[in-house]
């Protein structure tokens, strides 16, 4: 019975016409130069690096990026003692893209409460991963907004 309700189930999903949305948008070129960065260095580094990985400098098309980005690690829960146990990370990237003679802005903000633990070698490891993350997802919005630019 299980098998008889399986393969009508299988055809029906398999000619329903899904694609993923960004199936092609991978296959297109973009090139994109980063003419300033302000804000919080290491963010910044990441961000520069995920770019470079994605941008092919032999692509028509071009855009141009100021690059703002922000940090910040706050307290939000302390034990009796007087110890955070609880912080609050926010990260903000603002893109100012040039294309052409037209200036569009760009803001991706990600926020995330985390424990604090006792070995600081492992939070400092923990939070490298947040902004890596973070840069890696920030990278991926960026390039899909500028493809739906050319799209346009």
């Amino acid at each position: 019975m299980k098998k008889i309700f399986l393969i009508p189930l299988l055809l029906l999903l398999y000619s329903c016409g899904y694609t993923s949305i960004y199936k092609d948008k991978k296959n297109q070129d973009l090139q994109i130069n980063i003419l300033a960065m302000s804000g919080d260095s290491e963010l910044n580094k990441l961000i520069k690096k995920e770019i470079d990985l994605y941008s092919n400098k032999d692509s028509n098309n071009k855009f141009d990026v100021d690059v703002f980005s922000s940090y910040q690690k706050t307290i939000i829960a302390k034990n009796s003692a007087g110890v955070a146990t609880d912080f609050k990370i926010i990260l903000m990237t603002n893109f100012s893209v040039k294309n052409n003679e037209e200036v569009i802005n760009f803001d991706f903000n990600e926020s995330t409460n985390m424990k604090n633990i006792s070995d600081s070698f492992e939070l400092n490891n923990y939070e490298k991963n947040i902004k890596k993350n973070y840069t890696a997802s920030t990278r991926e919005k960026l390039i899909i907004k500028l493809l739906n630019i050319n799209d346009n």
